[in-house]
Parts: C-alpha cells; sequence; structure tokens
C-alpha cells in the first residue's frame, strides 16, 4: 500500500534500527560464534546482490554495462533441479554488517522512486537484496577432499512497492506506466499467494497449477513462497481513515499467505561431486585400497576359522581402529591449536616490526624456517594416520562380512543339527513301539505253548 512506512529511508537514523539491519547483524553474529566454536574445522563466505524490477525489467543496482554504462539487466532461467537462477548477477562479497548497509545504501541511491500526491519518494520498483551464506563443515572422517560438506543458505529481503489507485495518487505520463506494471505484479502475485493457501488444495490428491510465470515478480519468488524456504511477509497499512478500503485489502491479502505452509529443510552435500578431477581420483584411491585388501588375504582368502575365531579378529581390528580413531583426534587438535599459534603469532610478529620493513621479512623469514618444518611434520603424520585408519576400517568392514557369513553358516548347521535330533528321537520311538510289540508277541506265543502242553 502506497504512502505507508513500507517506503520509508532505511538509512534514517529517526527511524531505528531495521529488520535488515537487525537480520543481517544476527547472521553474522551467528557466524563468529560458530567460527570460535569449530576453529578451522568450519568456514563461511557472505556474498550480497541487489536487483530492482522496474516495468518488468530487472535490473542489477550494483553492476553497469561498461559498453553503456546502463545498468545490467539480469536473466531469469529455471536449472535442472527446478530451482529459480538469476543469470548474469553481481555478487559482492562482503566481511560485516557495516560492508552489507553499504551495499543497501548503494543500491538504494539508484532505486527508482519519484513523487505521487500520496508520497514524495515513492517506489516505483520492486528491489529484492540477497546475502548468500556458503558453509563448509568438516564431517572428521579423515581422508581427502570430499570429507567438507557444503552448505549454501540464501536470504532474500524483498521490498514490494506499494498497490496505487491512479486517482488517489494523480499520476500521469510515465507514472501512469510504473503504478500499472506495479499493480499487474501484486496482482499476480496475490494469485500465486491464493493457490498456494488454497485449503481444498492441501486437501486434493491432484496438482493444482500455481500461475509463477504470470509476471517476473512471481518468478522471482518461486522458491520462496512454494519452495524449500521459511518465509514472513510484513504487510503496511495506513491508519487513515480515508484508506480504510485499501487497509482492508492489504490485510486480506496477508491473511491469504498465511495459509501457505512450507516444509524447509538442510540441503548438504559434501564436495568434489561435481569435479570429475576429484572423482577420478577418488576412485584411483579406492582401487588401490582394495588391491592392498585382497593382497593380504582378507577378500579372497578362504577362511575355515570358527566363529569365536572370527570373532576375535573382528574384536581385535575394531580396537585398533579405535586406537587409531583416538590418535588421529588428538593429532588433528594438537594440529588446529598450532596452527591457531602460529597465526596469532604472525600476527604479533607483525605488530612488532610494522615499523621495520626489512626487519619484519627477515623475522617473518627465520620464524616460518623454524615453525614451518613442525607443521608439516604434524600434517605428514595426521596424513598417514588417516591412510591407515582407512585401510583398518575396511579391513573391519571385511572381517564383519566374514564374520556375518559364518553366522548364516553356523545357524544353517544348528537348524540340520536340530533336524538330525528330531529324526533320531522319532526313529527311537518307533524302534521302542517295535521292541514293545515283538515282546508282547513272545508272551503271546509262550501262552499258546503252554495251553498246548496241557
Amino acid at each position: 500500500m502506497t504512502g505507508t512506512d513500507l517506503d520509508a529511508d532505511p538509512s534514517d537514523p529517526n527511524n531505528g534500527m531495521g529488520i535488515i539491519p537487525r537480520a543481517v547483524s544476527h547472521i553474522f553474529s551467528r557466524a563468529r560464534e560458530v567460527k570460535e566454536e569449530r576453529g578451522a574445522a568450519w568456514n563461511y563466505t557472505i556474498k550480497g546482490s541487489f536487483v530492482e524490477l522496474y516495468n518488468e525489467d530487472l535490473l542489477d543496482l550494483l553492476s553497469t554495462d561498461e559498453a553503456t554504462g546502463a545498468r545490467r539487466e539480469v536473466q531469469i532461467r529455471e536449472g535442472k533441479d527446478g530451482h529459480i537462477i538469476w543469470g548474469g548477477l553481481r555478487e559482492v562479497g562482503v566481511k560485516n554488517a557495516g560492508e552489507v548497509m553499504n551495499l543497501i545504501r548503494q543500491g538504494t541511491s539508484i532505486r527508482r522512486t519519484n513523487e505521487t500526491d500520496m508520497n514524495a519518494q515513492s517506489s516505483r520498483s520492486h528491489a529484492i537484496f540477497s546475502l548468500t551464506l556458503t558453509q563448509k563443515k568438516y564431517t572428521g572422517s579423515g581422508g581427502p577432499p570430499g570429507d567438507w560438506i557444503t552448505i549454501v543458505s540464501k536470504f532474500h529481503f524483498v521490498d514490494l512497492a506499494g498497490s496505487e489507485r491512479l486517482k488517489r495518487t494523480a499520476a500521469a505520463g510515465e507514472r501512469i506506466k510504473e503504478g500499472i506494471s506495479i499493480n499487474s505484479g501484486l496482482l499476480a502475485l496475490g494469485n500465486v499467494i491464493s493457490a498456494l493457501g488454497d485449503t481444498a488444495r492441501s486437501k486434493s490428491q491432484t496438482s493444482t497449477h500455481i500461475p509463477y510465470r504470470d509476471s517476473k515478480l512471481t518468478r522471482l519468488l518461486q522458491d520462496s513462497l512454494g519452495g524449500n524456504a521459511h518465509t514472513l511477509m510484513v504487510a503496511c497499512v495506513s491508519p487513515a481513515e480515508w484508506n480504510a478500503g485499501e487497509t482492508i485489502n492489504t490485510l486480506k491479502y496477508a491473511n491469504r499467505a498465511r495459509n501457505i505452509k512450507n516444509r524447509a529443510v538442510v540441503n548438504e552435500k559434501e564436495d568434489g561431486w561435481d569435479d570429475v578431477e576429484w572423482l577420478q581420483g577418488t576412485v584411483t584411491r579406492l582401487r588401490k585400497e582394495v588391491k592392498v585388501i585382497k593382497e593380504g588375504g582378507a577378500v579372497n582368502g578362504t577362511i575355515h576359522e570358527a566363529p569365536e575365531e572370527v570373532q576375535g579378529a573382528g574384536k581385535k581390528v575394531l580396537a585398533q581402529m579405535t586406537d587409531l580413531q583416538n590418535n588421529y583426534e588428538d593429532l588433528r587438535e594438537k594440529f588446529v591449536d598450532r596452527t591457531e599459534e602460529l597465526t596469532r603469532l604472525r600476527r604479533e610478529l607483525g605488530t612488532q616490526q610494522r615499523g621495520s620493513s626489512g626487519g619484519a621479512l627477515a623475522g617473518t623469514a627465520k620464524y616460518e624456517e623454524i615453525v614451518g618444518p613442525v607443521i608439516e611434520e604434524y600434517e605428514k603424520t595426521i596424513s598417514a594416520m588417516e591412510a591407515e585408519l582407512s585401510l583398518n576400517r575396511a579391513a573391519l568392514r571385511m572381517t564383519n562380512e566374514m564374520f556375518e557369513e559364518k553366522e548364516d553358516e553356523l545357524a544353517v548347521i544348528t537348524e540340520r543339527h536340530a533336524a538330525t535330533e528330531l529324526y533320531v528321537e522319532d526313529l527311537r520311538a518307533r524302534v521302542s513301539k517295535l521292541s514293545e510289540r515283538e515282546a508282547s508277541t513272545e508272551v503271546s506265543h509262550e501262552y499258546c505253548c503252554v495251553a498246548e502242553g496241557y
């Protein structure tokens, strides 16, 4: 709704700290906390972008065309996984909340605004400021680079231009065209919200068409509205009595949005799966491990040990692997501590020798010469422990498989033995009955003989 605090200047100190500064400050604060907790096992990068949708043209507010000097147009396309991709968009790396706010001020200064009868600085476009947070987490399982998991999160802060009535804004010329474009985008967004929030659709088994393609605004917000996302909508209204009609329409608009139910999940992906060279290296490494295990007789060798012996061997391998795991964790913690200590000492050395560039260079080189081999030795030890740990894991896995096979064989033998015992018992019962019959026959024969003699 035009003329409300939606169009307030975010850089005005009288407005206080708004939604975007609070959200950005929280993101960086949380990132610093996680970094302090996990150290070298967790890294992150944050990039910002800013676009505006003016008269159905999507323009980059942080980039210009070098040839013409005009703002660069951003393309919208759909990826293989169905997600919306913004092509040609410039993303700027940021390290703190201050840099983010500078980007917002830079983009806001060239965003399309103009005067109408209802607002001296009315936004003539929809704007979207986005932050992309890329996290890389170390799984701690050892081994080559594929043990890093990447999580990409996107935050979209959308400032929609307010709906307008031409009679009240007294728009003319270019302002009429802008108002029509704004209202058509909001109408398409309302249709999408109505379709997504339709309770009959949620109960129906058949899929309902969602008109995302009716405007670029709904196309841009497709993932946020009906995709894997959490979305918060703030509806701005006017308390003035003569705006009661538009206020009611805006509240109805927001109420429909409340009916949308999304279920967001975290998508994690291991590093390297898009890297052909890494995949080839992984295949080669696995083949070498399989070859080593086969040469050790853990795969092709036929084992006729008793189940107790197999179980004992499995426990032994498991104990060895546990020891290696503990040693590896200790070495990794020491390596992280040494790395942090090295960083701290380098920083102190640079502070102390900042006045003398020659002395600083000499001191740094000497320090690297002393400390470098220690770090390198730790890295070699950790790599060796990781390789040995991987081999022991493979050996344990094969031992467990053989143990399961022996258990299956033992179960079959036990079942056969039980069946044999039942058969023997049945034979014994039959023999007993035959013996009883034979004894009774002999007694009858004796009675017959006695009777004849008598």
